[in-house]
């Protein structure tokens, strides 16, 4: 199965593409059905899992449009934050989902059921690991409080309009043209409709609340709250608006600074010392950007010597770094894949099992080595390492794209099918998951155990989408 690299579509179509998704799911919503419920909702008609389902809907189309970061390495260091952060959240009921959004513009936010989307340009924004940690706080209290399902409980009174712009804006922060967004939010609702905008503010106040004392429960250092609405309002000039598409459905006024800053205690946790926070950055960066400069920190001009191919440039500042600090996994990873670059496999492959002595069954290691094994054609070992991550992390669909490829390189075209219909439904596109099902299901090539598989699989996906439509 040969990977095709996507590019972002453009902000606008996405946009669009985005928005036409949350409108399908909220089409097929009863709003009227759902009143007079108790804020965390859990015995409400719009159960736990129909959110899963409306949130999952909108955030498989992502997927399935390339705007979801998918190097592990980025993805293990957001849900990280996210996860270090719920571990405060008191009766928890859903499983969370933090991603990366390949947009340049600032925006954060919340889908129901849990998934929670970080712009990149909103972390390039952010200076240090606490004021991400704000923000993701920040969405986690949206979600937590059920602010986007009481929204629509309260919208019953709004004009089928203004209550469309508004639950937008809630779920997918400003992703909406940014003219008809601020109308929509803000400039364009009629005065009977103003207790609905007061009503967003407040939700805003209530977040900002639930967010500090997440933090302040998980070791953050609370002053990220009030140090990144400086940074937003900083962008945003003298509106209060501004350009800054996060300013939009999350407004910065002066009296929420006063109020976030007057929440942070003095014994709260303090942490000036530097983290793996700038690292992530500059790798978010580099992941980002086709054409880099030879500047910034030593890591990023590494970096960017890798991606102008110049191996031997990159060996000289890569060597220092890993020498400094041997057990950091960005340096590691960055060294270790320059040497494959040198064609100096072997060395490689020890950087990373000495890191996996450290750090035992990490997963972004583990693929890497899975992917170095390939490379030295050790096929066989690949294959028992990627069978053991499967059953590890099933859920990852980086997985079953190095078992598409193990499986053709040995031969055994039911099983490469398999394993790429598994990628495919993992990636938002269940359809071409069905087609590979039924391709197995005609060939003759499958054993009965993996033709019973194939039956089981189609099937499953099958009542999904039945049920996803049902909703």
């Amino acid at each position: 199965m040969s990977r095709q690299i996507r590019k972002p579509t453009t902000r606008p179509r996405w946009v669009r593409v985005l928005v036409a998704a949350w409108l399908t799911c909220l089409a097929a919503t009863d709003v009227g059905a759902i009143s007079g419920l108790p804020h965390l909702g859990d015995t409400s008609r719009m159960s736990i899992e129909r959110e899963t389902r409306l949130g999952g809907g909108v955030y498989n189309r992502l997927l399935s449009l390339g705007l979801v970061e998918t190097q592990p390495l980025l993805d293990r260091y957001i849900n990280d934050v996210g996860y270090r952060l719920l571990a405060g959240v008191d009766n928890r009921v859903r499983e969370y989902r933090f991603f990366i959004v390949r947009d340049g513009s600032v925006n954060a936010f919340a889908l129901p059921g849990g998934f929670i989307g970080i712009n990149r340009g909103l972390i390039l924004k952010a200076r240090t690991q606490h004021q991400l940690a704000s923000v993701i706080a920040h969405e986690i209290a949206h979600v937590h409080l059920r602010h986007g399902i009481d929204m629509m409980e309260r919208g019953r009174s709004l004009s089928n309009r203004a209550l469309v712009g508004m639950l937008v804006g809630m779920f997918l922060g400003a992703a909406v043209d940014s003219d008809v967004g601020a109308a929509a939010l803000y400039g364009g609702i009629a005065s009977s409709e103003q207790a609905m905008v007061n009503y967003t503010r407040d939700n805003e106040y209530e977040a900002d609340r639930f967010a500090v004392d997440l933090m302040r429960k998980a070791g953050f250092d609370t002053r990220g709250v009030p140090e990144f609405f400086r940074i937003m309002t900083s962008l945003s000039g003298p509106s209060e608006l501004g350009s800054i598409e996060y300013l939009r459905t999350h407004p910065v006024g002066s009296n929420r600074v006063a109020e976030a800053a007057g929440r942070v205690r003095e014994d709260d946790p303090r942490q000036d010392q530097l983290d793996d926070y700038n690292l992530f950055r500059d790798f978010l960066y580099y992941a980002s950007n086709d054409h880099l400069a030879d500047e910034g920190s030593e890591y990023l001009r590494a970096l960017a010597a890798i991606r102008r191919a110049e191996y031997q440039h990159a060996e000289a500042l890569l060597d220092r770094l890993y020498r400094s600090d041997s057990e950091n996994i960005w340096y590691s990873i960055a060294y270790a894949e320059n040497l494959e670059h040198l064609n100096q496999i072997d060395e490689a492959e020890l950087v990373y099992r000495r890191l996996l002595d450290i750090f035992p069954g990490d997963y972004v290691l583990s693929i890497r080595l899975l992917r170095l094994l390939k490379l030295k054609g050790r096929y066989q070992s690949a294959l028992s390492l990627a069978r053991e991550l499967e059953n590890r992390f099933p859920q990852r669909p980086e997985i079953y794209f190095e078992l598409s490829d193990l499986y053709e390189s040995l031969q055994k075209p039911a099983l490469k099918s398999m394993a790429e219909a598994e990628f495919h439904r993992l990636n938002g596109n269940p359809q071409q998951a069905i087609r590979l099902y039924d391709q197995i299901l005609k060939s003759g090539d499958a054993d009965i155990a993996t033709e019973s598989k194939a039956r089981e699989k189609r099937l499953q996906l099958l009542q999904r989408l039945e049920q996803v439509s049902d909703d």
